[in-house]
């Protein structure tokens, strides 16, 4: 796909400082995936290898938010923002859009989705706008991604979703948070809200469990969380109550255990600003990191809860594992900084993109998926 000027200039700049080669298309496999949006207001879902040059570079209809990978067939899928209304299926290989899947009649799209470990079905958070029910729909990849139905998430404002290591159970981020595609970016229910991680068994569709938050922080909004290679759940909260409040933002939860609520040093919790952004956990599960983007912030935590340091980083939102498979974290931002943070939780190397501000959400590719 051709590239402007200002873009090849500002992504190259960017690449230059990831590695001595110089950028070129096609430089080698994808290694990390992020959406971002331009000076002029453009949105485009980027691919860039292990040293940050630019593999494919892909515009977008609309803001772009989650992404998901096809570990079988090389694919990916990028999901607009809520309530957003397409999906986009994209060769890792070749950088080209494979197919423009759209919202159905009575759904919009939450921002996330997945893939299921044998890659036959692409499943996506949606919402059924009339009755404010969340879904979980059901696309058929080997049939051109034909909508063949869905099954509830037992709750409101599905949002991030995973799949456990055994491949049969979802785990979904029930928001609590309604929408409707009428009133874009509008909350309608604050005061009622209620948001909760359900475990649906994949094959009946039925709810396993679920936990939620204690009725006093009923305006605690799960919207984002990760997985380990152990199964645990990573969650990162959003808080729609009174400003001065300062609820735990961050939990973790496993198995059948009771949801562990988290909560930083004093200074540390009110820099959050009662919002996290995205959670990722390193690549061995030893450690997780949730970022704030309204505090400028990152906490880094241990998988047993334990607070283990903070980074500091200006409008820091996307957050994907080390690009050389080691423990540490990437970290993305509105301005168009990568920070690469190593295992002892420093930022070994800092990458600037100029003209580009990176979005929520930050992949990080295995081998494997890339290859």
């Amino acid at each position: 796909m051709a590239i402007d000027r200002r873009q090849f200039v500002g992504l190259g700049l960017g690449a230059l400082l990831f590695g001595p080669a110089l950028l070129r298309a096609g430089g080698g496999p994808p290694r990390l995936l992020s959406c971002r949006s331009s000076d002029q207001g453009e949105y485009f879902l980027s691919m860039l290898d292990g040293q940050g040059r630019l593999v494919s570079d892909i515009a977008l209809p609309a803001r772009g938010h989650g992404i998901a990978v096809n570990p079988g067939q090389h694919q990916a899928a990028v999901f607009a923002r809520r309530p957003g209304g397409f999906v986009w299926i994209l060769d890792l290989h070749s950088g080209e859009v494979t197919h423009r899947i759209s919202a159905a009649p009575g759904r919009h799209y939450y921002g996330h989705g997945l893939f299921t470990a044998d890659g036959a079905w692409l499943l996506c958070s949606e919402n059924a706008f009339a009755s404010g029910d969340g879904v979980i729909g059901v696309y058929d990849a080997a049939d051109g991604y034909r909508r063949s139905g869905e099954f509830p998430s037992y709750g409101i404002g599905p949002h991030e979703i995973r799949l456990l290591n055994d491949g049969a159970t979802l785990v979904v981020a029930n928001g609590g948070i309604r929408t409707h595609p009428d009133l874009p970016r509008i909350k309608t229910n604050l005061a009622t809200m209620h948001s909760n991680l359900a475990y649906i068994d994949l094959a009946s569709h039925r709810l396993l469990r679920k936990y939620q938050p204690e009725s006093r922080w009923q305006q605690l909004s799960i919207r984002h969380i990760d997985l380990s290679p152990d199964n645990r759940i990573a969650v990162a909260m959003q808080f729609e109550g009174t400003p001065q409040l300062l609820p735990p933002l961050i939990a973790i939860q496993q198995g059948e255990q009771p949801m562990q609520m988290l909560t930083a040093p004093d200074p540390v919790q009110r820099r959050l600003h009662n919002y996290c952004g995205s959670v990722a956990f390193s690549a061995d599960g030893a450690q997780f990191a949730v970022s704030s983007p309204r505090g400028g912030v990152v906490t880094i935590w241990s998988a047993d809860g334990e607070f283990l340091g903070l980074h500091e980083q200006s409008d820091a939102c996307g957050i994907g594992q080390s690009s050389d498979g080691r423990r540490g974290f990437l970290v993305s931002d509105g301005s168009g900084a990568m920070v690469k943070l190593d295992a002892r939780l420093a930022a070994s190397e800092r990458h600037s993109y100029p003209g580009c501000r990176w979005d929520n959400h930050l992949l990080t590719l295995s081998p494997r998926q890339g290859s």
